[in-house]
């Protein structure tokens, strides 16, 4: 082969590897694109692990993990009206009020008592968002049944004396608890005199 032949051969093996090595830049490229294409834009969004539904809770329960519910712990009936009771009790103490006393086996209202009513009407007029419940009670002789009507109608004789003497009847309400709830327990005539009252009692709500 000639030196001009030869020249011709050289200068087409390396245009043959320029249009290689072009191909083979084409070819990453392409490679290049479809991989950013993988990482972004609305494909990436399509290929994403759907979220998944908070863990239901139903009423009456709290969850303490993503998958422990537990029933919610709140107070009985019972325990609510024991605080109720507790709370009524103190805002009693606290306003002064005093019970009115009966004789053996009747509802009259006597002059002690009147005295005492006369005290608690003045503290009403001048709290006027307050409201009470009026019990009846009676000393442990007799039948329960007797008492309670009897508990009732002292209850009731202690409402009507507010009410004259201009207390709202609205805001007293009356209960009789006959000789179930004794605030004493000996067996002598000064202890059934205690029980024999209509007891007044401040509402907390």
């Amino acid at each position: 082969m000639s030196d001009s032949g030869g020249g011709m051969v050289i200068i087409m093996s390396r245009s043959i590897c320029a249009m290689m090595m072009v191909g083979c830049l084409v070819l990453f490229a392409q490679g290049c694109s479809k991989t950013i294409e993988g990482t972004s834009g609305s494909k990436t969004t399509a290929e994403a692990k759907p979220a998944l539904p908070a863990p239901l809770t139903l009423p009456g329960e709290e969850r303490v993990r993503d998958n422990v519910a537990v029933a919610k712990a709140e107070p009985s009936s019972d325990v609510r009206r024991m605080q109720e009771m507790e709370q009524e009790a103190a805002a009693t103490a606290g306003s002064g009020l005093q019970d009115a006393f009966f004789t053996f086996d009747s509802w009259a209202i006597t002059n002690d008592a009147k005295k005492s009513l006369g005290t608690d009407a003045q503290w009403l007029k001048a709290n006027g968002a307050r409201a009470l419940t009026i019990e009846g009670h009676c000393d442990e002789r007799g039948t329960q049944a007797y008492n309670l009507v009897l508990g009732e109608k002292r209850a009731k004789a202690v409402r009507n004396y507010l009410v004259d003497l201009g207390v709202e009847a609205k805001r007293l309400s009356v209960a009789s608890f006959g000789k179930d709830r004794p605030f004493c327990r000996e067996q002598n005539e000064d202890c059934y005199q205690k029980n024999r009252r209509g007891h007044l009692v401040v509402k907390v709500k």
